[in-house]
């Protein structure tokens, strides 16, 4: 009867350890589920938020990673956001949320819309560095621009749009998102037309430029799927100028069956986005390094913070795949696989 209590107490004791064991497992899955690891639930000195349109998509996806790893680096934390992700905030909203939230710097794709310069400025002014990526918002107070120039951006297209032209050519569109009035007077789109109109000589070429700036995916989709529905202005060569877009056009041209009938100058080397190229339904796509993309841009902020280093001008490596440098970039990597594995 004296062990009694001792039972009693190694009963209590195995469910305690056992309800231990269980909680332990349950959060180790919730946090496995949220992505955590030790890494991040670590304490870090600095926060950097990026702020861009298309937060989930494979190339923002690609800038982030390479961003978050040279973060890890330098003591930051680095979150990315955006409009794409189930809410009814912009980018704007995003910039006053970081600006009220103190951080320590931002990163910021920057496309014009309206507010964003006022608060690139508002930022700075209370102590946050930005710097701005792709796009640059050069009458602002922003720290830094990560990415090619319009200028640099609308030479290198131009080069490889003249190169497609022929004597069969008479239309080419050239799609951007960018807010300004007039697409026809962007530098990306001056530099193309220049190029094109050297290259075409006497041959009258119809050069038009349309804005695509959206909130969201369905709204390009459907303006790419209406230009395809005009058939008296489908343009015969189609000049897309980021990842969302030159995927509705892969798509669209399928479904109007006129893939080889309208050459595509796509951005971006997603999977969909090569296949597509190997295939010949796109002619060539422009490589942009994301590596290089998130790594500076991180590295403008940290510079200035710890240092008050500022370099405006950070240049991002550009490159574009035609069907012949996929099936090399495949082989390549055929190759340090199989060596890998040996």
């Amino acid at each position: 009867m004296k062990r009694k209590p001792v039972y009693i107490l190694c009963i209590f004791a195995a469910i305690a350890v056992l309800i231990y064991m269980t909680g332990e497992s349950y959060y180790r899955g919730i946090s496995e589920k949220a992505g955590l690891d030790k890494q991040e639930e670590k304490i870090y000195k600095y926060q950097y938020d990026m702020i861009v349109d298309s937060p989930d998509s494979q190339f923002w996806q690609a800038v982030y990673a390479s961003a978050k790893k040279t973060a890890a680096q330098n003591d930051v934390l680095l979150e990315i956001m955006g409009p794409d992700r189930g809410t009814s905030y912009d980018k704007l909203d995003y910039m006053n949320m970081s600006i009220a939230a103190k951080a320590d710097g931002i990163i910021l794709q920057y496309n014009g819309e309206s507010g964003l310069e006022e608060a690139i400025n508002t930022a700075v002014d209370n102590g946050i560095p930005v710097a701005t990526v792709m796009s640059d918002a050069v009458h602002s107070k922003r720290q830094s621009f990560v990415g090619v120039s319009d200028y640099q951006l609308g030479m290198a297209y131009g080069e490889i749009v003249s190169s497609y032209v022929d004597e069969d050519t008479k239309k080419i569109l050239i799609l951007q998102k960018r807010d300004i009035d007039d697409m026809n007077e962007s530098q990306i789109y001056t530099q193309i037309s220049n190029s094109v109109q050297k290259a075409a000589g006497n041959n009258d070429i119809q050069i038009r430029g349309r804005n695509l700036l959206s909130t969201g995916t369905f709204e390009t989709e459907e303006a790419v799927t209406d230009i395809f529905q005009q058939k008296r202005n489908i343009p015969d060569i189609l000049v897309c100028m980021d990842e969302e877009t030159t995927e509705c056009a892969r798509q669209a041209v399928l479904d109007f069956n006129l893939a080889g009938k309208v050459k595509i100058i796509g951005y971006y080397t997603s999977e969909d986005i090569l296949a597509a190229v190997e295939k010949g339904v796109i002619s060539v796509t422009c490589d942009v390094d994301t590596t290089q993309l998130g790594q500076y841009s991180v590295e403008a902020l940290t510079n200035y913070i710890k240092d008050g280093r500022t370099n405006s001008y950070y240049n991002v490596d550009i490159n574009f795949l035609d069907r012949a440098a996929v099936e090399k970039m495949r082989r390549e990597a055929d190759t340090d696989e199989k060596a890998s594995v040996e």
